[in-house]
């Protein structure tokens, strides 16, 4: 099991972008963590921006596969003028 996790939302205030939000949890340390926020125009820019960050290395494909799943729906949801809501 990865030790992170990813909130997704769609920002239209202003200008339309996407945020993904990295939050890395450690079990042993009780300590808060802030996250880490990925923010981009479109899902080719956040593909971008995620790989040049090493957060992503250790990741299962299961899991990189189910971020870009949900970072597509997001991106459609902003060309259809849709509610996003992340699974």
């Amino acid at each position: 099991m990865d030790n992170f996790y990813c909130l997704i939302r769609v920002i239209v205030h202003k200008k339309r972008k996407l945020s993904l939000y990295y939050f890395s949890h450690n079990i042993t340390k009780q300590s808060f963590i802030y996250p880490i926020c990925f923010t981009a125009s479109n899902i080719n820019v956040m593909f971008k921006l995620l790989s040049m960050h090493n957060c992503f290395n250790q990741a299962s494909i299961y899991h990189i596969l189910y971020i870009g799943q949900e970072l597509y729906k997001a991106e459609l949801c902003l060309a259809f003028n849709q509610i996003y809501i992340q699974e």
